[in-house]
């Protein structure tokens, strides 16, 4: 049975420390009654800290770190001892529970059940090496809802580095901002890495540890070549179009391996967060999902590994910005790329409540006449397909700004013309 004398010790240790000094993060939860909040994301993305950030009175909350020798061998029935041990340092108070690496625990689900049974409002975190989201969501059968919590946004970013950037201090702090968006295009955005000067070796430590323990011991994966001939083969065509035909006819070249085996590693991949794949729209779901889809990093950070291309990587963070406001803010919001039957490609086409609500191009561009044409012409296309639905058209560039009306072929459409700095700033 677990020591309550030293879990004692363990709480009010914990409740002695300052977290007045905890970076807040944009992902805002909504606690819904009888649910336990499991806040999943890639390894290292500050999961643990953002439990933190959430404490204002540090004496009504109960966080339990199952990687802490206390708590390392518990088994489920230890939920019982460790509420008697707060109970009886805080006689009339009911916790908020924090489990952080549940995944330490067999048959932790119980656990949390338990909680929720007695009206304990529960929150839950676990490492993307041996609990997915997916794992939580079965384990607890309909009891919990799932927040993603995703590298720092360019926003997070400057205010972790103590740049404030709204009103007038965005024209204060102008100079800082744009040397600022060179570094997190180039660094990408995990806490650590944005507040260390080893930003490569830190860099290198995470990708080993996802490759190691969260795709091949996770999967038992014995064909390790395959797997870093495929990581390395990502890292190099990130905001690029892959298909699981082009790969297989790659690799069987020089190595043994099937098209099935290409996909559940790409798969496990994706699982881990690590990357992800974004499906062509087509008005047909089967095509959706048949198609070639394109590659994007969990963080661009990870591109120093590969052949590291501003352009992709504006790209790839401008991906990264809309995925955080679909699992931040609009969750039935819906991400694709797009090619029209005549070859114009869309980077992004986001569709909300049915309807194709903006159609987005990235360039590095410093002027209107840098823009590649095709970028304009792709826009108007396609805002003619979607006309009905008066999709926003927006061109994302290094650092030009405008609106205009432009006309192509008889087809008409307003464009804006948007520096990356200022859309990720929402300014």
């Amino acid at each position: 049975m677990i020591n309550k004398e030293l879990v004692k010790r363990y709480i009010v240790n914990f409740h002695q420390k300052d977290f007045s000094n905890v970076k807040k993060r944009e992902l805002n939860i909504e606690r819904i009654k009888d649910k336990a909040i499991s806040i999943v994301g890639p390894r290292r993305v500050g999961k643990t800290y953002y439990l933190f950030s959430l404490i204002d009175n540090p004496e009504n909350y109960l966080y339990i770190d199952f990687e802490n020798p206390i708590f390392y061998n518990s088994i489920p029935e230890d939920i019982i001892y460790i509420l008697e041990a707060y109970r009886e340092l805080y006689p009339n108070r009911k916790p908020i529970v924090f489990l952080d690496e549940v995944q330490n625990i067999k048959g932790w689900e119980r656990m949390v059940r338990y909680l929720l049974d007695e009206n304990i409002e529960t929150f839950v975190t676990g490492s993307s090496s041996k609990l997915l989201s997916k794992e939580i969501a079965t384990s607890l059968r309909g009891r919990s809802i799932t927040y993603y919590l995703f590298t720092l946004s360019f926003r997070e970013f400057l205010e972790f580095k103590g740049i404030k950037y709204k009103g007038k201090d965005f024209y204060e702090n102008y100079e800082k901002i744009k040397r600022y968006i060179k570094e997190y295009l180039h660094y990408g955005g995990y806490p650590e890495v944005v507040l260390n000067e080893q930003k490569e070796r830190i860099l290198n430590e995470y990708l080993e540890l996802i490759i190691k323990k969260d795709i091949i011991e996770r999967y038992k994966i014995k064909n390790i070549n395959l797997v870093n001939e495929l990581i390395y083969f990502s890292i190099n065509n990130y905001s690029r179009y892959i298909s699981y035909d082009s790969l297989f006819k790659l690799f069987r070249q020089k190595i043994n391996v099937t098209k099935k085996t290409i996909i559940n590693y790409l798969s496990y991949f994706e699982d881990a967060l690590l990357f992800f794949f974004l499906r062509k729209y087509y008005p047909s779901i089967k095509q959706r999902i048949i198609s070639p889809r394109k590659i994007y990093l969990i963080d661009v950070g990870y591109g120093i590994f590969g052949e590291k291309n501003i352009s992709r990587d504006m790209e790839n963070i401008v991906f990264l910005e809309l995925l955080r406001n679909k699992y931040y803010r609009s969750i039935l919001q819906e991400i694709y790329y797009f090619q029209t039957k005549e070859g114009y490609e869309i980077d992004f086409l986001i569709k909300e409540n049915n309807k194709i609500s903006k159609l987005i191009n990235v360039t590095y561009s410093n002027s209107f006449d840098e823009i590649d044409k095709r970028e304009i012409r792709s826009l108007i296309h396609a805002y003619n397909l979607f006309k009905e639905d008066n999709p926003e058209l927006i061109i994302i560039t290094w650092d030009y700004e405008d609106e205009k009306e432009i006309s192509w072929f008889n087809k008409k459409g307003k464009i804006k013309f948007i520096p990356l700095y200022k859309w990720l700033l929402n300014i």
